[in-house]
């Protein structure tokens, strides 16, 4: 029910309001202030999308209905380069589970769009009361954590979890991006 008030009354609204705006404007066009209008419009939509990420934040892919297992699984499928899944058998609790998939989901597309990588080796382990993400691929290397990238929203989301992420890796050197969790069992 939140999230479906936080949608109506937030980025749809906007718009919606924005459509009618642009049809108004359209059967009054020459009497409109175009280049106005569009710079209100491009306000508009990045005001809508920016709402849409912060609610998007929050949601959780349905395949991890199943279990972590089950979702990375799923996800690897749709990379289209060798990946090499390891994970350890203990269960994992629900937000930790949400976080480790984002933060895997994260790794792999930019392994996909940056690295020029041939193979990614995904593991997830339980040692010590944590849980570990890591992924390494054999690409170009160099990734980073920007502000505003990719890496940073997750950087973000975990350290929301209580953990910390680590990139590393040299130019030529492939890439590791590890996410340590603190796990209750």
């Amino acid at each position: 029910m939140r999230l479906e008030r936080d949608l109506h009354d937030g980025a749809q609204q906007r718009l919606v309001s924005l459509g009618m705006a642009l049809r108004l404007a359209q059967r009054h066009l020459p009497e409109t202030d175009v280049a106005g209008l569009l710079d209100q419009a491009v306000a508009e939509l990045g005001t809508a999308v920016a709402e849409l990420r912060q609610i998007a934040h929050g949601l959780r892919p349905s395949s991890l209905d199943e279990g972590l297992t089950y979702a990375l699984t799923m996800l690897v499928r749709g990379v289209p380069l060798p990946v090499t899944l390891d994970i350890g058998g203990e269960p994992v609790p629900e937000e930790l589970a949400t976080t480790a998939y984002y933060v895997a989901s994260e790794a792999l597309a930019n392994v996909v769009k940056h690295s020029a990588a041939t193979s990614v080796h995904l593991r997830v382990s339980h040692t010590d009361g944590r849980l570990r993400v890591t992924i390494r691929d054999d690409g170009v290397g160099g990734a980073c954590v920007r502000p505003g990238g990719g890496l940073a929203g997750i950087t973000d989301r975990v350290a929301a979890a209580g953990g910390a992420l680590t990139v590393a890796g040299r130019p030529g050197d492939g890439t590791l991006v590890e996410a340590v969790l603190p796990c209750g069992s």
